[in-house]
């Protein structure tokens, strides 16, 4: 698994890249990636995993302590091309409508902006 971040601000794109199915310590590598990003002072994270091919509660796990790591930061993570599989476990576990699920970066960026603005 390659991970990427290409930086902006305070919002930070995290790539997963070619997970393997089972590779040993991809989770906790990304556990560590979204941990050092905050630890950064990057506050919002767009967690890329179209590329994710196989998700599972371990991989479930890694995305929602990254999540609620993000909140405790003052800000919050948001997933970029959920496969349907990762979709349905989002749904199963009552986070459909926690994690917020875009299809394209635009939108995310978007709701990123939306939620940085000052309210009126």
């Amino acid at each position: 698994m390659d991970l990427s971040d290409p930086k902006s601000g305070q919002l930070v794109v995290v790539d997963v890249e070619r997970p393997v199915q089972g590779e040993p310590g991809a989770p906790h590598a990304l556990r560590v990636k979204l941990r050092g990003a905050l630890e950064e002072g990057y506050k919002y994270i767009l967690l890329n995993v179209a590329d994710l091919t196989y998700v599972d509660s371990v991989w479930l796990g890694a995305i929602v302590q990254g999540y609620v790591s993000a909140i405790r930061y003052g800000g919050t993570l948001k997933l970029l091309g959920a496969s349907k599989k990762l979709r349905e476990l989002l749904k199963i576990t009552k986070l459909e409508g926690v994690i917020e699920v875009f299809e394209t970066e635009a939108a995310a960026r978007a709701a990123f902006d939306a939620r940085k603005s000052p309210p009126r």
